[in-house]
């Protein structure tokens, strides 16, 4: 099963946010996501970046407070599009985009794959179809991402699993048949629903948990983002949960790591 992460454009918040004991800097956050192989053909993307649809989609109000909130710089080369020309796939051969969380920096390509399938959790899909106006905004959602057709290609985790169940860290995880060797990972706390995956490189076991946490070190050292994101989070309590099911992961897996979308450390995963 092969696994690429590619990084599309990033945008920027302050360091203080992700880890406290930091100076007040602005600091990058990268847009990563992952291209997988499907063995029957064809390929599953997870998440998007960025793209220009950000911009647009941030145009009117309240939208536009969250492109104030996080800027974003993307390169016309780094785009999802641009990176798939050069590996030499069409957007017609993405038949699955997997929606780790429907937060604007995670989805903002999704119009870019006119016949791709969507799979996200049904926790997601409920609050995202339920929130409007401010209220999505404050959750990070951006309807203008949303393809018009989106409700007549999305599926559910819940709907397609071949199989569900909760492992020994205390962590809801599925199977889907048509992606194999991959175990989706359910990571509740920074967004509602949010779903993250483990795979194995050369027998060692990664866990991709998404935006479970901002940053390895103040993972690691269990250093909490400050209250403030209790604003635009899902649940703060959810959130020390699941850094706590994942500290048990490690320790279960001293040879396996850890990698969070928006790390550093993450870069040294991307396709180069």
């Amino acid at each position: 099963m092969s696994v690429r992460f590619f990084q599309s454009g990033y945008c920027t918040s302050h360091s203080k946010v992700v880890d406290r004991r930091t100076r007040f800097t602005e600091i990058p956050f990268a847009a990563i996501w992952a291209l997988i192989d499907l063995p029957t053909g064809g390929y599953a993307m997870v998440d998007t970046g960025y793209s220009n649809h950000f911009i647009t989609a941030t145009q009117p109000f309240p939208d536009r407070f969250y492109r104030w909130i996080t800027p974003i710089f993307l390169k016309d080369e780094e785009t999802p599009l641009a990176i798939l020309k050069r590996e030499g796939i069409s957007p017609s051969e993405i038949s699955w985009i997997i929606i780790s969380h429907f937060h604007g920096d995670h989805i903002a390509a999704i119009k870019d794959f006119p016949t791709a399938k969507f799979l996200c959790s049904a926790s997601a899909l409920e609050e995202v179809t339920k929130l409007r106006g401010i209220s999505a905004v404050r959750k990070g959602i951006l309807h203008g991402l949303i393809p018009d057709d989106f409700h007549s290609r999305v599926h559910t985790l819940e709907a397609v699993a071949e199989r569900q169940w909760i492992d020994p860290f205390g962590l809801l995880r599925f199977s889907l048949s048509m992606i194999p060797d991959i175990s989706w990972v359910s990571l509740p706390g920074h967004a509602r629903g949010m779903i993250g995956f483990e795979f194995s490189i050369n027998g060692k076991p990664i866990l991709y948990a998404t935006d479970a946490a901002w940053s390895s070190k103040a993972f690691e050292d269990n250093i909490l983002p400050l209250p403030i994101v209790k604003i635009f989070i899902d649940s703060m309590s959810s959130m020390k949960n699941t850094w706590n099911s994942l500290h048990d992961w490690q320790k279960a897996n001293p040879t396996g790591e850890i990698y969070f979308t928006h790390c550093p450390k993450t870069l040294k995963l991307l396709n180069t």
